[in-house]
């Protein structure tokens, strides 16, 4: 069964922008990924049934490989040459869509990528099992490895990504949500990942140590300004283009930093709305609430905030990149695709 193949396809109508600009930059390590992807096929193939059709179906609405490419740039960046950069590029691809069906669990969302969700489709104590599945089977290509600075990496990935997730849980539904908190919750639970690729990728070139932390930085302010940009386009892009509902942050009762800016700024406009939408069962957005958020957000400059903290996130990423002397045509690649990723409109 031929599960992750070319599984980009099945997304590509509703993404077909960003991927093919994000493939041309990918160009220089396709043979690579093409690697990752017989890697990811190799590690969910099970004589359990089962196991085979979950598989299956998140395969059909596979992302970009935004990861796993960011693992096999970095170690190309920093000079590497073997192939371990493959496996690992298959264990955070691994970590992160385990993490999107936990997520979709949780939010109790239907729709991932334009297709149904895996608990939607199977429900929630499949789609458990199946997450700490690909948890599991990372971790076992970690240990195998035996590479005891890529295991710690591996081990506090996982712990600050479940502590994200507590965290944001806790603030669910809540309007005093700090930006303090907010900035914690999106390190911990989207920039660590970023940031342990771009580490990792110089560990397996084996560099110094101020160059392997320099590759952190870079991860981590890409991952910061990647997450801003999505919460942006939450409230500004369309579900066709996000394939998911727009408005899906505020309905699971999560306050991000449009929404936190302009709390901030008009209190007295926003809550009541807010208060509107949370207090529907389930909760939800009418039309004209969405007006009326999108108004206020523009016309307190809170959409241009977002933006504007995106862009500082992305000029710190560059920074950290400069600080190290990498391969030039590597340099190039991972800095147009920073500024592409917040450039991007869905």
């Amino acid at each position: 069964m031929d599960v992750f193949r070319a599984a980009n396809r099945q997304h590509a109508k509703l993404s077909a922008m960003s991927r093919l600009n994000l493939e041309k930059f990918f160009a220089p390590i396709a043979s690579k990924l093409e690697s990752v992807e017989s890697e990811l096929q190799k590690i969910v193939q099970s004589e359990i049934t089962v196991v085979s059709r979950l598989a299956e179906h998140i395969s059909k609405g596979s992302g970009k490989r935004l990861r796993p490419a960011l693992v096999l740039l970095a170690s190309r960046f920093c000079g590497g040459t073997s192939d371990k950069d493959v496996r690992y590029g298959a264990v955070f691809e691994l970590l992160h869509t385990a993490t999107l069906i936990h997520d979709d669990i949780i939010d109790h969302a239907p729709i991932r990528r334009g297709r149904p969700s895996l608990n939607a489709e199977w429900g929630s104590t499949l789609s458990v099992l199946f997450g700490d599945f690909l948890y599991l089977q990372a971790m076992q290509i970690t240990l195998a490895d035996r590479n005891w600075r890529t295991l710690d990496i591996f081990a506090d990935v996982i712990t600050r990504m479940v502590e994200g997730e507590l965290i944001q849980n806790e603030c669910l539904y809540r309007p005093d949500v700090s930006r303090k908190t907010y900035f914690d919750i999106i390190e911990r639970k989207t920039a660590i990942l970023f940031a342990a690729c771009a580490e990792v990728g110089a560990i397996l070139a084996e560099r110094d140590e101020n160059f392997c932390r320099n590759m952190y930085r870079f991860g981590l302010e890409l991952g910061r300004a990647f997450q801003l940009v999505d919460d942006l386009l939450d409230y500004t892009s369309t579900s066709d283009h996000l394939g998911k509902p727009v408005f899906s942050d505020l309905r699971e009762g999560k306050l991000t930093l449009p929404m936190l800016a302009l709390l901030e700024k008009a209190p007295a406009s926003a809550m009541p709305v807010i208060a509107r939408v949370w207090g529907n069962n389930p909760p939800s957005v009418s039309p004209e609430d969405a007006n009326l958020l999108l108004e206020l957000l523009k016309q307190h400059g809170s959409l241009e905030e977002a933006r504007e903290l995106a862009g500082q996130a992305s000029s710190a990423a560059l920074d950290s990149l400069s600080a190290n002397d990498g391969d030039p045509e590597m340099t190039r690649a991972l800095r147009e695709i920073t500024e592409t990723l917040l450039e991007r409109t869905y």
